[in-house]
């Protein structure tokens, strides 16, 4: 059995991060990898949440939840 993760869907400035799914492929163009991130528009911040090993596509409600109610930290920038 898999442990559902659960992922802040709020930014530390209040708004709702936008969520995306992006597979990462090996060699052979197959999907080896998921990368679920957000994206806060008003500051024009992206926050990787996860990374799933699996084959398949990560499902909401099964692999992970998003709780809009929880806001994130402030993370480390990249220059």
């Amino acid at each position: 059995m898999k442990k559902i993760k659960l992922f802040p869907g709020k930014h530390c400035c209040g708004k709702e991060f936008d969520m995306r799914i992006m597979d990462a492929k090996d060699d052979n163009n197959e999907s080896a990898a998921w990368i679920v991130y957000g994206v806060c528009r008003r500051c024009k911040v992206v926050m990787v949440s996860s990374m799933f090993l699996q084959a398949e596509k990560p499902k909401l409600g099964v692999d992970f939840i998003v709780d809009y109610d929880k806001k994130s930290g402030k993370g480390k920038k990249w220059e």
